[in-house]
C-alpha cells in the first residue's frame, strides 16, 4: 500500500500514537483527518506537520451527537477516505470491585462502541484498496488482572478487527490490528481509576514509543499484515497465553496477588 496523496483519518490524533501516526503518514505525503477532544492539542500537531496536509475536526467520540457531527461534517467536505485509524482510547488501572459504572461505560463507549460506529458510518467512503486501522492492545491477548476491564475492550477490538477483515475482503478493504504493549505516552496520566502498578510499569521488555507504534502501523499496512503486535516479543506473551494459559494465568494472579488488596465489603 502506497500513502501518497492518500486521505487518512485519524482519532485521538492530538497525543501520543495518534500525533505520532499523523507526523508518520504526513512523512508518507498523505493528507490528513485530524480529530480529538482537545482543539489545543490538535492545532499543536497541524502546526508540527503542516497546515496544507490537515484538516482538523474536533470531537468528542464517548458523545453520540458530537461523533455523529463530527461523521457529518467529514462526509460533507471529502468524497473519500483511503484509512481510517481508529486510535483515540482510554484506560482503566482498577479492579472489579473498585470501578464505577460511569466509568467503565465511559471506557467501553471510547475503546469498542465509537470505533465500530465510526467504521459503520464511513465505509461507504472507503474505497477498495483502502483500509481500516485499529489500536488495540497486549492487554486485549493477554487479560491483565490489573486491567480486566481494558483488556475485555481491546479484546473485544480484536474480534472485531478478525470478523471485520472477513467482512470487508469481499470490497477489498484491508484491515490491521495493532496491538502495542506498554506505550510510553500521557496514556498513564490521562487513565481512569488508579494508577498502573509499578510491578507492571517497570518491566521494560515490552515498552514501546508512539513513535514505534507508528512506523510498525506503515509497515503493516505495507505489508498487508493482519495483526501487528509491537515490540515484537508480545507475539512470545501472546502465543504462551494461548499454549500454556494455566502457566500465564499462573504468573499473572501471582503479580496480582502482591498488589494492595480490595476490601469486597
Amino acid at each position: 500500500m502506497q500513502f501518497q496523496k492518500k486521505t487518512v483519518l485519524i482519532t485521538g490524533a492530538s497525543s501520543g500514537i495518534g500525533r505520532a501516526c499523523a507526523h508518520a503518514f504526513a512523512r508518507e505525503g498523505a493528507h490528513l483527518i485530524l480529530t480529538a477532544r482537545s482543539s489545543d492539542g490538535l492545532r499543536t500537531v497541524v502546526e508540527e506537520v503542516g497546515e496544507a496536509q490537515c484538516t482538523l475536526i474536533p470531537a468528542d467520540l464517548t458523545d453520540s451527537r458530537s461523533l455523529l457531527t463530527f461523521v457529518n461534517r467529514v462526509t460533507t467536505e471529502v468524497s473519500k477516505i483511503d484509512i481510517v485509524v481508529n486510535n483515540a482510547g482510554v484506560g482503566l488501572y482498577a479492579p472489579l470491585l473498585a470501578a464505577k459504572y460511569e466509568t467503565v461505560r465511559t471506557m467501553i463507549t471510547l475503546n469498542f462502541l465509537a470505533p465500530v460506529e465510526l467504521t459503520r458510518r464511513l465505509l461507504p467512503l472507503i474505497p477498495r484498496g483502502g483500509a481500516v486501522v485499529n489500536i488495540s492492545s497486549i492487554a486485549g491477548k493477554v487479560p491483565l488482572p490489573w486491567f480486566t476491564l481494558y483488556s475485555a475492550s481491546k479484546s473485544a477490538i480484536n474480534a472485531f478487527s478478525d470478523g471485520l477483515r472477513m467482512e470487508l475482503d469481499r470490497f477489498g478493504i484491508h484491515v490491521l490490528c495493532v496491538c502495542p504493549g506498554y506505550v510510553n505516552t500521557s496514556f498513564r496520566d490521562n487513565s481512569l481509576g488508579y494508577e498502573i502498578p509499578d510491578q507492571v510499569a517497570t518491566r521494560k521488555h515490552f515498552v514501546v514509543t508512539s513513535e514505534q507504534c507508528a512506523e510498525a502501523t506503515i509497515e503493516g499496512l505495507r505489508l498487508a499484515k493482519k495483526t501487528v503486535v509491537v515490540p515484537k516479543i508480545g507475539w512470545i506473551l501472546a502465543a504462551l497465553t494461548r499454549i500454556l494459559p494455566g502457566i500465564v494465568f499462573w504468573y499473572m494472579t501471582k503479580i496480582n496477588n502482591s498488589l494492595p488488596s480490595i476490601n469486597r465489603r
